[in-house]
């Protein structure tokens, strides 16, 4: 009897320990499971903060990020339902409109997602998110005419905005416009002349065009800022190739390999290699 009822002052304890935590503290956690990708975690935090913190002007937000931790532990019917609440409650946040979309895309409703981005620019015409993720739809739909129109949109409101840049320059390269890629990348460069992806994007850019030795150049500086990219090493064996030294190239290959890189991904390129 002792023991029983022991194990109910216990049992009461947790439970008022559970129930006496402050907002502050679930928010910290949801924040905690977020950095650890731990998604089952957030969910759960959030849930909480919901019957907690129902009548706070955050609760909005709550369910916005309920939405994607319900995506990305792939239940995305409950995903669209978190989202649809987060955008009744408050239906001028642009950001809860491009989570839509993005989840919208994934269910395959391209009409919906493409909705859903107007409706963010509505709030905001030069939010980034949008023309960023709308600009990889329409590449993916094969509308390549309007991918970089978005990205050049966005340019002209955030000149500085890297990965809009980046994105502009590969999908020039992607289509054929090596000069306007090369043209993009020397600019890119100027700017960010530490980021090795872009010296490996440049060097791609240069064998595509036959200028080999700068695209050498470019390659062994990627690879001098970043010794584990495993791409730079394959991207330096393809011009070797290209200037018929087999035996060196396959020495890059193998050591992408060593670096992580699937074999099956370069397997055609070392069909020489012993």
């Amino acid at each position: 009897m002792k023991l029983t009822i022991l194990t109910l002052i216990a049992a009461l304890g947790i439970l008022t320990s559970a129930q006496s935590q402050t907002i502050q503290e679930i928010q910290n956690k949801v924040t905690d499971c977020f950095e650890s990708n731990d998604y089952k975690c957030s969910e759960k935090y959030l849930k909480k903060l919901i019957k907690k913190d129902n009548n706070s002007d955050k609760l909005s937000s709550y369910y916005s990020d309920l939405g994607t931790s319900q995506r990305r532990l792939g239940r995305k019917n409950e995903a669209l339902q978190s989202y649809n609440t987060a955008i009744e409650i408050n239906p001028k946040i642009p950001v809860y409109y491009t989570n839509r979309a993005t989840l919208k895309s994934q269910l395959g409703d391209i009409n919906g997602a493409l909705e859903d981005y107007e409706s963010a620019l509505e709030i905001d015409i030069q939010f980034e998110t949008v023309y960023i993720n709308r600009s990889s739809l329409y590449e993916k739909q094969g509308n390549v005419d309007k991918a970089i129109s978005d990205l050049q949109t966005l340019l002209s409101y955030h000149p500085n905005n890297f990965k809009a840049a980046s994105n502009l320059a590969i999908l020039k390269k992607r289509n054929g416009d090596l000069q306007g890629a090369l043209k993009d990348y020397n600019e890119l460069i100027e700017k960010n002349p530490n980021e090795a992806i872009l010296y490996n994007n440049r060097a791609d850019t240069k064998m595509k065009l036959s200028i080999y030795e700068e695209a050498l150049s470019d390659a062994d500086k990627a690879i001098e800022l970043d010794h584990k990219y495993a791409v730079a090493y394959v991207t330096k064996g393809e011009i070797l190739l290209k200037q018929n030294r087999t035996k060196e190239a396959c020495v890059f290959f193998n050591k992408s390999i060593e670096l992580g890189l699937n074999p099956s991904i370069i397997q055609s390129l070392m069909k020489d290699c012993k």
